[in-house]
């Protein structure tokens, strides 16, 4: 056809050009070509352009990688685990499909309007209502040894209520405390009731991972930092895990552009901009990748550890924003079992708190069964899972096996006549992991208003752009659709670059 036999007389001109003129020829010939020639032509401008590195395999990573690849833009996604997924981590603690149980993240929150849902439901996973209150929770105090009664495990979580709700009213005072656990103290009163306190500390430190003592008094407040709180009006679990999330966005890559076991140690960055591979990344075993852009996805852990070193350096101001960001650890030792023999019904999901004497942030027990199965009508086992808040998440990363061990012996002592041992157990480790260091962020005392900002800005006259749930600007901190639409934002940054590129 004659547009084709143009654009094959437009291929050969373009290799007997010289390099230096190859793009300023296509662009003039793209000026008024026929569209069928303009679509090979913009082909070939692609195959020239250099990927972009997107460093990091967890949530956000993939969902970069994901809008890239549908703009025509060739990418390497780098991840140093052998898996990807970072930490939304689902695992088949038997191996037998049916004891999917999740070391990263738990559930969906407000489902029907969080984004990570719906891509899901397009694929028909099953999701699963996951309430946590009076209807579903029992209280055992270990000092008096005696599970509290309805009425006062239901009283408990009106005091959970009201506390939230008297919170708010402090909010106006911001001067008022030092830390968020000064606040608790005074909302909850001189001599509150353990339970009373210990719900408090489960819902703020082991939800943010950090101490409450080490957090800003403005953790929950909407109107001085850049993130949003969840309603909190529904609570999902995913039948199959978080691992359906991961297989959806790895499958719209090939292989040929994810590389497992690669642990980037070095960003370079040429001086020179009009390098035809400005960007240059570096692994701790020797491997180097060039590229037009870098998207940093990695955890804050990571970051603040300083295993990856950029040159020229970071900026100061970005380097103080990774230090005063809290990055919290939460830990979870998860099992499964062949009979749920803690359920009151045997039909009923049951979670239960065990108050630790002193009051610390562990002894909470969450019931995952429903969610361990592969989908509608799939065999699913009893799975229970144990969470852990700081300062007891690093000792469950640095010792498993015997944190294993002590929920074990708790459960004999909470349950001793109906009590059996585990099928399977695991642990988690994120503290401890060079590919995490924590959990996720949280706003520590040192945290300013505009830091998320900061740290989501790019750097190196914008070759270096970053991403993850730190880089949550207008949803929800630390949470999996905070990671995934800042990878999206980061990723569309790039686009438009390459874009008014074209266009120039």
């Amino acid at each position: 056809p004659p547009n084709l036999n143009v654009a094959y007389v437009g291929i050969l001109c373009i290799k007997k050009t010289k390099k230096p003129k190859r793009l300023s020829l296509v662009s003039h010939v793209l000026s008024f070509s026929t569209p069928s020639f303009r679509i090979v032509m913009s082909f070939l401008l692609m195959q020239q352009q250099k990927p972009v590195i997107i460093i990091g395999g967890g949530l956000s990573g993939l969902s970069a990688a994901k809008r890239l690849k549908e703009a025509g833009v060739p990418i390497i996604l780098l991840e140093g685990r052998d898996r990807l997924g970072g930490r939304a981590h689902t695992v088949d603690i038997a191996g037998n499909q049916a004891s999917w149980v999740e070391l990263g993240p738990f559930w969906i929150e407000d489902h029907l309007t969080n984004p990570a849902y719906h891509l899901l439901r397009d694929i028909g996973a099953q999701v699963h209502q996951h309430d946590i209150g009076p209807s579903t929770v029992r209280i055992y105090d270990r000092r008096s040894a005696r599970w509290l009664g309805w009425t006062a495990t239901l009283w408990a979580f009106i005091k959970l209520g009201w506390s939230f709700s008297r919170f708010g009213k402090l909010r106006r005072n911001t001067a008022a405390f030092k830390n968020l656990g000064e606040r608790i103290d005074v909302v909850l009163g001189k001599r509150p009731k353990r339970e009373h306190l210990y719900l408090f500390k489960i819902f703020s430190e082991s939800l943010n991972g950090g101490s409450t003592y080490d957090t800003h008094q403005n953790q929950l407040s909407d109107d001085l930092w850049e993130f949003t709180n969840h309603d909190e009006k529904s609570q999902v679990l995913i039948a199959g895990g978080f691992r359906l999330l991961v297989e959806l966005l790895r499958d719209s890559l090939s292989a040929d552009e994810v590389m497992l076991n690669q642990t980037v140690s070095r960003i370079s960055i040429q001086q020179d901009t009009s390098a035809q591979a400005p960007v240059k990344v570096e692994t701790a075993d020797g491997n180097s990748f060039e590229g037009s852009n870098v998207i940093v996805t990695v955890p804050l852990g990571v970051l603040k550890a300083g295993t990856i070193t950029f040159d020229p350096p970071l900026p100061t101001s970005k380097q103080d924003v990774i230090e005063r960001i809290g990055f919290g650890s939460v830990e979870k030792v998860v099992m499964t079992f062949k009979n749920a023999f803690w359920r009151r019904h045997s039909q009923k999901q049951d979670h239960f708190f065990s108050i630790p004497d002193p009051i610390g942030s562990h002894g909470s027990f969450f019931d995952v069964s429903m969610s361990s199965g592969t989908g509608p009508g799939s065999p699913t086992s009893p799975c229970l899972a144990s969470v852990f808040g700081p300062p007891k998440a690093a000792w469950v990363a640095e010792n498993p096996d015997a944190a294993v061990e002590e929920v074990l012996s708790e459960l004999q002592m909470l349950f001793p006549d109906t009590y059996e041992p585990p099928v399977a157990t695991a642990a988690s480790n994120w503290t401890t992991s060079p590919f995490s260091g924590g959990c996720y962020p949280y706003t520590s005392v040192d945290t300013q208003p505009g830091d998320f900002i900061k740290f989501a800005e790019p750097t190196h006259d914008g070759r270096v752009l970053f991403a993850g749930d730190t880089c949550a600007v207008g949803v929800a901190l630390g949470y999996v659709e905070g990671a995934m639409a800042a990878g999206e934002r980061a990723a569309d940054a790039v686009i438009a670059t390459v874009t008014d590129s074209q266009s120039a």
